[in-house]
């Protein structure tokens, strides 16, 4: 589990974050929600340790117990927590696997081993980028490329042995913004999967009924608070959303499958 406890975030005197207490839930795909400015990735950032807060603190709960984020060695924190952004410049023509097998640097020292080179060939299966791995990556597409990034994430957070299970967490700073329908629908069902495998996933998503219908738990910013937490989609009420997003909301039911889902408008 990522518990955030009273965390602020100022840059000068624009304050961004105000007191945000949050429990994202352990092997669970837990979704950020709010309009642009509500603070979301600046809470993703702290919660893994790239920014630091004006106030507050983080912690990891471990088997061995909780654990501040603040006194995690790099190379310890790097082992335990993975970070997927939007967007990963390489500038480089390097091949699709050698790219992945950056995400194995803390595990190894000067040269990767034989299971680490595993590893990387069990991420890009997962993601379904094996026949690509000799490709060089600028080659490929957008989606491609990202894909082979979340093979990279997956690569340095690799569950080995009995050891290590629980104290995995993936974060997905808006991954699929950039992508089309299948990319965004499959790169969401593998963040899924890894529930199975003791990963507690934290994800920023902006498209809301793609993020209501794969998430688990709901956290909803506006301005710099969260005005909103839970584990049920369906109780989201709808003049919360019209406030927070600033538009009109009405809920359809999908003829075929009944699933219900909102209508957005000005």
């Amino acid at each position: 589990m990522v518990e955030v406890e009273h965390v602020s975030y100022a840059v000068h005197s624009a304050r961004i974050l105000h007191d945000v207490s949050v429990r994202f839930r352990p092997r669970k795909l837990n979704v950020l929600l709010g309009p642009n400015g509500a603070g979301k990735s600046t809470l993703l950032k702290i919660a893994t340790g790239l920014l630091t807060p004006t106030a507050g603190s983080v912690r990891y709960m471990l088997p061995e117990g909780a654990r501040s984020l603040d006194t995690f060695p790099v190379d310890t924190l790097a082992r335990t927590r993975a970070v997927l952004s939007q967007h990963v410049e390489v500038a480089f023509p390097l091949a699709v696997e050698d790219v992945v097998l950056m995400g194995r640097y803390p595990h190894y020292g000067s040269t990767p081993t034989a299971r680490d080179l595993e590893i990387v060939a069990a991420a890009l299966d997962v993601v379904g980028m094996t026949a690509f791995r000799g490709r060089a990556y600028p080659t490929l597409s957008g989606g491609e490329q990202q894909k082979v990034q979340l093979a990279r994430v997956l690569a340095q957070i690799w569950n080995e042995g009995e050891s290590a299970r629980g104290q995995k967490c993936l974060f997905l700073d808006e991954p699929t913004s950039n992508l089309d329908v299948h990319y965004q629908l499959h790169l969401l069902e593998i963040a899924r999967g890894l529930r199975d495998v003791d990963c507690t996933v934290i994800a920023v998503l902006h498209d809301l009924n793609v993020a209501l219908q794969h998430g688990d738990a709901f956290f909803l910013l506006d301005g710099g608070r969260v005005v909103l937490e839970t584990e049920d989609a369906t109780t989201i009420p709808r003049d919360l959303l019209e406030r927070v997003f600033r538009v009109r909301a009405d809920r359809a039911v999908d003829s075929e499958t009944g699933e219900s889902f909102w209508r957005f408008r000005l």
